[in-house]
């Protein structure tokens, strides 16, 4: 099997030759540490990635309008004021949205503007039919929250319902069809990253993730479809409250069943195996940034060995490979993927 193979094997809960490595983000000083001088491309070949994308969360800092340049403020496309940091999504410190009323004269992004595809034909050219090519896509929860300010967002779903569904309409009008031109130039799995919970709990109730957030989501996980892509569904953090709902949507994998939020692997294979994939479940927390190589190697061979079984399951970190990963621990968790990964 090639990459792309092997990875839509797994997605459609079947079993590939060996289990599949999906990752979304690799910080470039990961990168460097082992592959001096590479740039993403060569660093995926090398480490045997089966996806390829644009290697950031949804976001470019190219061309950016910088509104505070000691602060690294800058406002974004949507009119949100971010922060940039040592990751590979800005952080989002203001919305524009103050009151409903600014709603009726907010305009969204253009979906059919040339920045929406940014690099994915060159990905395209490069590697259709090769490897998987994924895209990172919105659904309903961050953007609208963004826009308001999250805080304000949820306080919103108790105080303002009508509002939030009007918000999040508004969201998705440029939402789903960026993420349909994607597709139809050439994405082959798109992955839906908002995050709905923290290690705790959601951050919404779920009768309030039923009302507001769910509808949206089924929205675009049909549209992803539609268009002709697999969907995998991201969100960090314990969303146990909430996980029959989105496997109901019809997403096709669920990632990135975050450890250290209580997401147990075997639980949720057992449970959910026949009806979705599981991508994930290797912590980026401590055991990749602080761990004794030894550590990781044992816990990334128990990982596959209750995920790998009958196939349906993608090896990838518990959220992205991100600046703090010690190298030597990525090197650890792949060598160790090729040791037991074969079926």
């Amino acid at each position: 099997m090639n990459s792309l193979q092997r990875v839509t094997t797994a997605l459609e809960r079947k079993q590939p030759d060996r289990v599949p490595f999906f990752e979304c983000a690799i910080d470039e000083r990961v990168m460097d540490a082992l592959l001096p001088g590479c740039d993403y491309f060569q660093f995926n070949e090398w480490i045997g990635q089966d996806n390829v994308g644009l290697n950031r969360s949804s976001w470019s800092r190219d061309n950016v309008d910088i509104i505070d340049e000691e602060r690294g403020l800058f406002r974004d496309k949507w009119g949100v004021v971010r922060a940039f940091g040592p990751e590979s999504t800005p952080v989002p410190v203001e919305g524009p949205i103050k009151t409903p009323e600014d709603l009726k004269t907010y305009q969204p992004p253009d979906p059919r503007a040339d920045d929406v595809l940014g690099g994915i034909p060159e990905i395209v050219a490069r590697y259709k039919g090769q490897k998987a090519i994924s895209a990172i896509c919105r659904d309903a929860f961050f953007n609208p929250a963004f826009l308001r300010g999250t805080q304000e967002f949820l306080m919103d779903m108790v105080e303002r319902p009508r509002f939030v569904h009007e918000l999040i309409d508004v969201a998705l009008s440029y939402d789903i069809p960026a993420m349909v031109r994607m597709v139809e130039a050439g994405v082959d799995v798109v992955v839906f990253g908002d995050d709905y919970a923290d290690r705790n709990s959601t951050l919404m109730s779920p009768k309030h993730f039923k009302e507001f957030i769910l509808p949206g989501l089924k929205r675009c996980v049909d549209a992803a479809h539609e268009a002709g892509a697999y969907v995998v569904k991201h969100t960090d953090g314990n969303i146990m409250g909430i996980i029959d709902m989105i496997v109901e949507t019809g997403i096709d994998a669920l990632n990135p069943l975050e450890p250290q939020a209580g997401m147990d692997i075997g639980l949720i294979k057992q449970k959910y195996g026949d009806r979705i994939a599981i991508v994930g479940n290797i912590d980026c927390g401590y055991l990749l940034s602080q761990a004794p190589v030894e550590e990781v190697r044992q816990v990334t061979r128990q990982t596959i060995e209750i995920a790998k079984p009958g196939g349906g399951y993608c090896l990838s970190s518990s959220n992205s490979i991100h600046s703090s990963v010690k190298p030597e621990n990525l090197l650890a968790m792949i060598e160790t993927l090729r040791e037991y990964g074969e079926y």
